[in-house]
């Protein structure tokens, strides 16, 4: 099956987990209480050796496969979605809606611009980036462990993980791909299927991850990757770590985010192909706004409405590894401004235009001969949008413009200053 085609493992039927047998119990106590099946007693018998399932000693530890036991079905709770997301339950198409239930064996995809949170019932957080597509394949509360057992499948693109730290040895979270499985206790980590060449990565910002290659943990082939690592599990069964690089730094966090088009400078890191940038309303990143990747030390992000934000961003791996993140908050506030000159009738018309919301006052200076001489005309708290001088006297000037532009939100009333750069005008009458 070529890599664009696959689609995430489903749970082996190895996978097991482990139950103290106590007094008074039976193999077929057992069966009538936490089985699937009453009849599946003789399959637990079996693996486990049981010359005589009346006569077991308390202690004894059984292996019971997972797919044999009985569970409550939980739900996924969706935090918070934008742009073009698709949600398919029971065969039909779901609208999505926030707040809405999500259960076990739903579809989930988002398009270009396009992302999702979803909430499980332990408080654990599965956030899809654009472009990614994966099924949610186990949302249980196992009752004979009164454990959780959740399973994530990525089928296409990435997800992140922030997994609350799971309480019980035998609760479960387990991230799946069409190559590897992941399983946590309690972590911060990420997991991306390469479309071309179907190799899945896993990379642990906080905690601890297993990984191992193929469909099953119990297959031998496992390892951990601590934060800052990762592991990338290739179609042929190959498995290898790496640790990632450094968060990167921003070359100007405090910006004010003013133009048209957000842009974030990054500083130079020479082992850095590339940088991944995302932004969100919230500092958990649960509510996802954006995100952009680009080989340059300048990313650009279209237009967003004012308000406070926060950026993460990461720098891209040669090997196909996404670094360490570093967070910043910063302020957007939509103030652009540009201005021209001509010759009219009544002198020349100097004239300034831009957006913002909020009141905008203008300031236009006049230089003679050269930018750094003193401002022969300095009019400020302007209102208008253009200024006409008619009695400019033969010579070179410099001239520029100028808004103090003062936000509409009361609870961030800070005013933002700009100018255009100067431009160089010739009067010859």
């Amino acid at each position: 099956m070529a890599p664009s085609q696959a689609v995430a493992q489903i749970e082996s039927e190895s996978e097991q987990i482990s139950y103290v047998f106590k007094r008074g119990d039976t193999l077929f106590s057992l069966a009538d209480d936490y089985l699937r099946k009453w009849s599946d007693y003789a399959a637990v018998q079996r693996i486990n050796r049981i010359a005589d399932p009346h006569r077991i000693p308390p202690g004894k530890t059984l292996r019971i496969p997972v797919y044999l036991l009985k569970y409550r079905a939980t739900q996924a709770k969706l935090s918070a979605f934008r742009g073009d997301v698709s949600i398919r339950a029971g065969g039909r198409s779901l609208t999505p809606v926030r707040g809405m239930n999500i259960g076990e064996d739903s579809q989930i995809k988002t398009a270009e611009r396009s992302f999702l949170t979803l909430e499980l019932a332990d408080g654990s957080r599965v956030s899809l980036p654009s472009n990614s597509q994966v099924r949610i394949t186990r949302l249980r509360h196992i009752l004979l462990t009164d454990s959780i057992d959740y399973e994530i499948a990525v089928d296409k693109g990435r997800i992140r993980s922030k997994v609350a730290p799971l309480q019980k040895p035998a609760d479960r979270y387990r991230v799946r791909t069409p190559v590897a499985v992941s399983a946590v206790r309690g972590t911060d980590y990420r997991t991306r299927v390469d479309e071309k060449t179907g190799t899945a990565f896993s990379e642990t910002v906080e905690g601890e991850v297993v990984v191992a290659a193929g469909d099953s943990l119990a297959s031998g082939k496992l390892i951990s990757i601590f934060a800052g690592t990762g592991a990338a599990a290739t179609v042929t069964g190959a498995i290898a770590k790496a640790e990632l690089l450094p968060p990167p730094e921003l070359s100007d966090p405090a910006k004010v985010q003013s133009e048209a088009e957000l842009q974030f400078s990054i500083a130079p890191m020479d082992s850095a192909v590339g940088h991944r940038l995302i932004i969100a309303s919230d500092a958990g990143f649960v509510d996802l706004i954006a995100e952009t990747q680009g080989q340059g030390r300048v990313l650009d992000l279209p237009t967003i409405p004012n308000g406070r934000y926060f950026a993460k961003v990461t720098a891209l791996a040669v090997d196909g590894f996404e670094g360490m993140p570093a967070t910043y908050s910063f302020k957007r506030q939509l103030s652009t401004l540009g201005g021209s000159a001509d010759a009219g009738d009544f002198g020349y018309r100097f004239k300034w235009f831009g957006e913002g919301e909020g009141q905008r006052y203008f300031r236009l200076q006049i230089l003679k001969d050269n930018k750094t001489s003193v401002p022969i005309i300095d009019e400020s708290g302007l209102s208008q949008d253009s200024v006409t001088l008619s009695d400019l006297p033969d010579g070179e000037y410099y001239w520029r413009v100028g808004v103090i532009q003062f936000s509409t939100d009361p609870d961030d009333p800070e005013a933002i200053e700009k100018w255009t750069d100067f431009e160089k005008l010739t009067v010859a009458n």
